[in-house]
């Protein structure tokens, strides 16, 4: 699995937690959970590539991860504003 692959992954992964970010109150229990729930599946992936696609780390893909779970939180919370707005 190459460094886009597991970044779609990321996106995908963390896109729904933030329509529940965005839901949520700033800073709340269900906030801080929308956002850190996915870290730990993302944590879980990376090692299961390690071991089982034989993948070691490197910087480029932490910068990939990071870019693509930051965006699908901003996008989600953006189609989320959105479509309640024209509601």
């Amino acid at each position: 699995m190459n460094n886009i692959t597991f970044a779609v992954i990321v996106f995908l992964l963390a896109f729904p937690f933030g329509f529940w970010r965005v839901k949520s109150k700033f800073k709340s229990r269900d906030w801080m959970l929308a956002i850190h729930i996915p870290v730990a599946f993302i944590i879980i992936l990376r090692i299961y590539n390690k071991f089982h696609f034989h993948i070691g780390f490197s910087w480029i893909s932490v910068l990939y991860n990071v870019i693509a779970f930051i965006s699908a939180q901003y996008i989600a919370g953006l189609i989320y504003r959105v479509y309640k707005k024209n509601e």
